[in-house]
């Protein structure tokens, strides 16, 4: 758990960088890269399941859809791509399953496309909602910083609560966890979301005051624990310790990023009916 935060906190460390040199793209760009380990991890453990997705067809339309929500610069636009990247999907995968006379590809890749890159283009959807509101960029950039900021200080919370309280199991599906951690992760998320809008009130939106911040980082905080769990299952499931080896010590870019899935688009929707 340790290597997980040092090495998320590494990753911000140089997501922050890149943007300050290459602007808003670089972003853009590591979320598609964050989007495709994540969504091909997923396959993989589909695999193991017994299941069988399209893991190409998949994986494409997910960059698709990442990109495009982006590029073509409307919070209307994610939708629109993901409606024909879905489309598309349901086209190829089920001519090819009925070609062969089988339907075992189709639910998994489609599962594996709406969980992850759907799900976490939502990161883009809340940048663009915040200047479809007429503020800069700059405030954008902040909002989607914070949404992953408060699931970092929920993973943080529980391992620092747990680790020094912990004492009843939360739920077998994931033996470290503790209600003791859970609470400890509930608690710290809205005291770090007030301490970020008060850190950086020169750059958040006009309209995102601390009371806000404070109440929205609690149902963001349970579903970044929400997010872990259901990771979990799906490793349980496929029998496996870890989403993947890419990262020594800490498992594949899944284990250390699922907290995200979940917390991004409840993110864009609280924020967009209670702030904006």
């Amino acid at each position: 758990m340790k290597q997980r935060f040092l090495f998320s906190g590494t990753i911000i460390l140089t997501i922050l960088l890149a943007m300050l040199f290459l602007g808003v793209h670089a972003g853009v760009f590591i979320l598609a890269l964050i989007a495709y380990f994540m969504q091909l991890e997923l396959y993989v453990l589909f695999e193991k399941i017994g299941l069988n997705p399209m893991k190409q067809f998949g994986l494409i339309c997910g960059a698709i859809l990442i990109f495009g929500s982006f590029y073509l610069g409307s919070v209307d636009a994610g939708q629109d791509i993901f409606l024909i990247s879905f489309l598309l999907l349901i086209l190829m995968i089920a001519r090819i399953d009925i070609k062969e006379g089988r339907m075992n590809s189709l639910m998994p890749t489609l599962f594996g496309f709406i969980y992850i890159p759907y799900l976490l283009h939502f990161f883009i959807q809340t940048y663009h909602l915040n200047t479809a509101y007429g503020n800069d960029s700059n405030s954008g950039l902040f909002m989607s910083f914070w949404v992953v900021l408060i699931a970092l200080s929920t993973d943080i919370g529980g391992y620092l609560f747990g680790k020094t309280l912990g004492k009843t199991k939360f739920s077998i599906i994931s033996p470290n966890k503790t209600n003791e951690g859970v609470i400890g992760g509930v608690l710290l998320a809205p005291v770090v979301a007030v301490l970020l809008v008060i850190l950086f009130a020169g750059i958040k939106p006009d309209q995102f005051h601390w009371w806000q911040a404070f109440f929205i980082a609690i149902p963001l905080a349970l579903s970044s624990i929400a997010s872990d769990l259901l990771e979990s299952a799906f490793k349980r499931q496929a029998g496996e310790k870890d989403s993947s080896n890419l990262i020594p010590g800490i498992g594949g870019v899944f284990d250390m990023c699922d907290s995200l899935i979940l917390t991004a688009p409840l993110a864009y929707l609280l924020l967009k009916y209670f702030v904006y």
